[in-house]
């Protein structure tokens, strides 16, 4: 079993996403790699880097059996490709003019009830969840990645339920 975590280009990285897959790596007796970004966290039981170029990156998430990640359209849309099984942490923080996108709650929320990811709500969590994963198996995933992705933001921003094709 590898895990890849990965927090994103966040300009303050994912501290507590980070730490939390540290130790639950260590307890869970997994070996993984993290891309931790500008977090100040660095791991002790995984390997890391800050950054890594997209193709480096994508090749991590293609040979994972799992992928942590924060709540960025970015590193989800590569997981899903990918066929990985995801445990997303959303990012939560105040929502601003400069960091529009802060608090991922809602995205990862929405995104679930269409695709088979599955939500920790809090990273203390995360020993838990990724223990639940393990037991009920880390098979492929089939994702829908249709071209409704324009509907469904609009649909979000407009707080809207979405009409199914």
């Amino acid at each position: 079993m590898t895990l890849l975590v990965a927090v994103g280009t966040f300009i303050h990285g994912f501290d507590a996403l980070v730490e939390a897959a540290d130790t639950a790596a260590k307890a869970l007796d997994l070996r993984g790699f993290a891309q931790i970004g500008g977090s100040r966290a660095i791991p002790r039981h995984l390997d890391w880097a800050r950054f890594l170029p997209p193709t480096a990156l994508q090749a991590r998430i293609a040979a994972a059996s799992l992928v942590v990640c924060h709540g960025g359209v970015g590193l989800l849309g590569e997981a899903m490709r990918a066929g990985r099984p995801i445990l997303v942490v959303p990012r939560r923080g105040r929502v601003t003019r400069a960091n529009p996108s802060n608090d991922q709650t809602a995205l990862v929320h929405r995104l679930a009830e269409y695709q088979p990811i599955r939500v920790c709500e809090h990273p203390e969590e995360l020993g838990f969840h990724l223990a639940a994963m393990l037991a009920e198996g880390l098979e492929a995933r089939r994702y829908y990645l249709g071209s409704d992705v324009p509907d469904l933001i609009r649909s979000f921003l407009q707080r809207r339920p979405i009409r199914s094709s």
